[in-house]
């Protein structure tokens, strides 16, 4: 990697400012909350810090990435991956949140409210990602379609005019589509048909939240709180209590309390005109009348992610400056020492406050910000790596040949220390999307309507007598954190130490 990066760095550092830029340019109107600033400052002060830490860091990320192949790549790495695969409990695990996470990325095509394709009048149209207006497709109204109704209308209507036709009583329409072989109008929606963000309110009766629509006693519950049943004028005699109702238990219950007892048991109608739930949503709704189940797999690609991230950037940051802390030691350790010591004391939840409260919290800023705060812990542990390290004969015949600094930092020294760094990645991803839930939950979080667990528990939180939603969210954040540390605790026993010898 070293050997081509030198080959061709101009090129290489030309791609990474220009990339860099487009990328520090995109964020900093997210960050000109109350100034108007100029584009053309923005654009010569991102620039300046494009070109700055290209400079810095790509010798740095080339290296690592290096030492990174070198790793991987090494026979002692391949004997500790054969003995991870051997760990079943880990390695299921890993597998299965790999192949989620990655599922997860194709969500889009698997939930969401929008149709994947859309036949009319003989044209077949993408629409998943799509702005497309009702009006484009026969259908009445401004704005988006409701593809779920278009998909019934359009079933609907290539029926009726199948019939016209069968009985000589097409319309000019009809006569229209015939004539052009236009075919039947359809609807390819995914396999759950709902998204993250969407309202359901128009679908489903009664106030949010609503149940899942398979729980019929909760549904049954929420009828009888929002008065929806049809209340018997005269309360029903104790033999019909006893011999009809088979509930003897009912007799001598205050009405109330025996129309709710009924309504729970399905012996109450419901009064003309409401209608019941549609669709199947697995999960129910949240207080806005969103699928809960939609959110929940939007929330973990959103949490994975952010956690990834937030990991892959804290690492880069804490493994550069540990191994320069080991390698060289002396004041200068001490020196960054007490500095790393002094930012590492900095409150962390009142500095997102701070920001929360000056500008709109999003999920770059979240990142940069745990990014700021996440690299410390690695340090201690890549420095006490290097100075354990930097005493054996292998680094000083590295020396002794002439190896610059950072080639037997990167391409000597940190192959050897990257033990720590694999065995403490999955309890950091762990940590990691605890901090967003936790923030989220706190309301310092990412911003509406953004899916996220944290948001769920809050509104759980408010409807404790909305099981669905406290339990959803536990349970996922849970079996993600518990397959994460399956994870982690096989990795630490497929990369024990005392097992195989370090290179000396």
């Amino acid at each position: 990697m070293n050997e081509h990066y030198e080959k061709y760095k101009n090129l290489y550092d030309i791609l990474a400012v220009l990339i860099l830029w487009a990328v520090l340019y995109a964020l900093c109107p997210s960050f000109d909350k109350t100034v108007n600033a100029s584009h053309t400052a923005e654009g010569i002060t991102t620039l300046a810090l494009a070109i700055g830490l290209v400079i810095w860091l790509m010798p740095v990320f080339v290296g690592a990435i290096g030492a990174f192949a070198m790793f991987f790549t090494s026979p002692i790495f391949k004997r500790r991956w054969r003995k991870f695969q051997s760990l079943k409990r880990g390695y299921y695990s890993f597998i299965l949140i790999i192949t989620l996470f990655i599922l997860s990325f194709f969500a889009e095509f698997f939930i969401n409210g929008n149709a994947i394709f859309v036949k009319y009048k003989g044209n077949i149209k993408f629409t998943l990602f799509s702005n497309s207006r009702a009006k484009d497709f026969g259908m009445k109204g401004y704005g988006s379609p409701n593809y779920r109704t278009m998909k019934e209308l359009y079933k609907k209507n290539n029926k009726d005019r199948a019939e016209r036709i069968n009985s000589n009583k097409a319309t000019e329409s009809d006569l229209e589509y015939q004539k052009n072989n236009w075919g039947d109008d359809w609807v390819i929606m995914p396999i759950y048909p709902y998204g993250d963000i969407e309202s359901l309110l128009d679908d489903l009766p009664c106030r949010p939240p609503h149940p899942p629509t398979w729980h019929e006693k909760e549904w049954r519950k929420s009828y009888f709180e929002e008065a929806l049943y049809d209340v018997p004028e005269n309360r029903p005699s104790d033999d019909t209590i006893k011999n009809e109702y088979k509930h003897p238990e009912w007799v001598g219950l205050e009405d109330p309390q025996l129309y709710y007892f009924m309504s729970l048991k399905g012996l109450l109608p419901l009064k003309n005109g409401v209608k019941k739930p549609t669709g199947f949503h697995l999960l129910g709704t949240d207080d806005r009348g969103r699928d809960v189940f939609a959110r929940m797999v939007y929330g973990f690609r959103i949490s994975m992610a952010f956690a990834l991230i937030v990991t892959f950037f804290s690492y880069i940051i804490g493994i550069t400056i540990g191994a320069m802390l080991g390698y060289y030691g002396g004041w200068f350790d001490i020196i960054v020492q007490r500095i790393v010591e002094i930012w590492s004391a900095m409150p962390f939840l009142y500095t997102v406050m701070i920001f929360a409260a000056i500008m709109i919290p999003n999920f770059w800023m979240l990142v940069g910000i745990l990014v700021l705060f996440g690299w410390m812990g690695m340090t201690y542990y890549i420095r006490a790596e290097f100075l354990r390290e930097k005493s054996k004969d292998y680094v000083a015949a590295a020396r002794a040949i002439g190896c610059t600094d950072s080639t037997i930092i990167f391409k000597h020294i940190l192959p050897n220390a990257l033990t720590p760094v694999i065995s403490f990645a999955p309890f950091a991803i762990v940590a990691n999307i605890s901090s967003l839930v936790s923030l989220d939950f706190l309301g310092f979080g990412l911003p509406a309507p953004t899916s996220s667990w944290g948001e769920l528990l809050g509104q759980g939180l408010a409807n404790l007598t909305k099981p669905w939603l406290i339990l959803s969210p536990i349970t996922a954040f849970f079996v993600t954190l518990l397959l994460v540390s399956f994870i982690g605790e096989a990795i630490r026993e497929a990369f024990d130490p005392k097992q195989y010898s370090r290179l000396r």
